[in-house]
């Protein structure tokens, strides 16, 4: 990822960020979506609005399901090597995960229509931060803290130390 950074800006930081340096930012945007598959941020939940038949079992109206978004991004049966962190799966020009397996940004008719400018944002915020600081985990061996509210996943508590970049 600092090659790639550093390549790309040739140790200027500060000049702003161009459309060309964000295409070229092949392995950030990777490593955004093996964090994104590994933890997922959001919860989805459907309701029916009538009784339905699903999955061969009969569910009355207004049953609501919840989709489990960490099961289905960490099912081996469509990820190799579900538990590993492997940015590198998205960097082959052929990948394309099964359909409804990374719903990152939900999927059909309720994908979200702002997912294109979440990616660019967080890969040049990434690049950003990474050009001008080195970032380390105070403790590797740390879990993440996380809690929810039932939609939306949150880091509560991730220490880091920032050092400027030489």
């Amino acid at each position: 990822m600092l090659e790639e950074i550093d390549s790309i800006f040739q140790g200027d930081k500060m000049r702003s960020i161009t459309k060309e340096d964000y295409y070229s930012l092949k392995y950030c945007e990777a490593i955004v979506k093996e964090v994104a598959r590994i933890l997922p941020t959001m919860r989805f939940s459907r309701y029916t609005d009538k009784p339905s038949e699903i999955a061969g079992y009969r569910w009355p109206a207004d049953t609501m399901f919840q989709i489990n978004v960490s099961a289905i991004h960490n099912n081996d049966d469509y990820w190799k090597e579900p538990n590993k962190f492997n940015p590198d799966r998205w960097m082959d020009e052929n990948f394309e995960p099964k359909k409804y397996t990374y719903i990152v940004f939900g999927e059909g008719l309720r994908l979200c229509p702002g997912r294109k400018l979440a990616m660019i944002e967080v890969v040049c915020l990434m690049a950003l931060l990474f050009r001008n600081y080195e970032i380390n985990l105070v403790d590797m061996n740390s879990p993440i803290k996380t809690m929810s509210d039932g939609i939306l996943i949150s880091c509560v508590e991730l220490l880091v130390e920032i050092k400027p970049r030489n």
